[in-house]
């Protein structure tokens, strides 16, 4: 089953005062959502947090706004955005991850998109969860037959 949660926490001043009371309070919300504690959190080489002997979970966050991921199926990837935050060189982004057809697609939802994807290791089913006001955000699941299966697309 995969599941979602989220927490706001309050505005800090200094973006890295921000960054480090996001990624603590991402670190809480798994521990306290799944039972374990900080310690039981290992890190792959590649910078992702996992639990060993699972479950699979992504954290993403950004604007006050913390988001987790929760699979027991397989590989799970999670992104978050506030509404407006302007990206670098938003044309050279836009060629490098749009699909044909995409022209029209906010450039936001693209991103979050292209992040939950490389989080999960990989394409999978992307859905885009209801969020609070301001954020966009994207799920990317790579167990999608056996989420079909449960109904979590529905």
């Amino acid at each position: 089953m995969a599941r979602l949660y989220f927490t706001e926490i309050p505005r800090l001043p200094g973006r890295k005062a921000m960054r480090e009371a996001e990624h603590r309070a991402g670190r809480q919300l798994l521990c306290d959502i799944l039972g374990c504690a900080e310690e039981d959190v290992h890190i792959h080489g590649n910078g992702k947090p996992y639990l060993p002997g699972g479950p699979f979970f992504s954290i993403s966050h950004a604007g006050g706004l913390v988001l987790l991921a929760v699979s027991d199926l397989g590989e799970i990837g999670c992104d978050v955005e506030p509404l407006g935050r302007p990206l670098r060189n938003e044309e050279a982004v836009r060629r490098k991850i749009a699909q044909p057809g995409e022209e029209e697609v906010p450039l936001l939802t693209l991103w979050v998109r292209h992040e939950a994807v490389f989080k999960a290791g990989g394409p999978g089913r992307v859905f885009y969860p209801a969020m609070p006001a301001g954020y966009v955000a994207a799920v990317c699941c790579r167990a999608e037959e056996a989420l079909e299966a449960q109904g979590f697309f529905r």
